[in-house]
């Protein structure tokens, strides 16, 4: 059972994705009860491996729920948990082929809250206005 709990929706207009992949966050106590009020963004938020092949999550905006001293975990980085052939094996597409790790949506499955990050690559801007024809174009043949 998934819930999707936030989406980031200029991603498909932006990026075309390649491959999805779903991984766990390592979180906070006040991060889970500001995420289950809606108060996070990942909109801006990007996935960069450092060189000991440890995934970081960068660009996550969770506003707490109290004014507590706080300031400086808003836009911490969180750690993703990923098995280490996927990896290496999203090591080795993003050094070869110049692909990016983005952030598609935040998921509750059970009890653990993930995140459903993409292999993309950045669209050009004459791309982006082909996509948004298009999508327009299916939206008026619908109706």
């Amino acid at each position: 059972m998934e819930n999707i709990i936030l989406k980031n929706k200029k991603i498909y207009q932006n990026y075309t994705i390649i491959k999805k992949y779903q991984a766990g966050i390592i979180l906070h106590g006040w991060e889970i009860q500001a995420i289950k009020k809606k108060n996070i963004n990942i909109n801006n938020s990007y996935v960069k491996i450092t060189k000991k092949k440890i995934p970081y999550l960068i660009g996550v905006k969770i506003t707490p729920l109290q004014k507590i001293n706080q300031d400086k975990f808003k836009t911490r980085k969180i750690k993703i948990l990923l098995k280490k052939k996927e990896i290496i094996s999203i090591l080795n597409k993003i050094k070869n082929k110049k692909y990016t790790l983005i952030s598609i949506s935040l998921i509750i499955k059970k009890v653990w809250y993930k995140i459903i990050i993409g292999l993309s690559k950045g669209r050009k801007k004459y791309n982006k206005k082909k996509y948004i024809k298009e999508k327009n174009f299916k939206k008026n043949i619908d109706l």
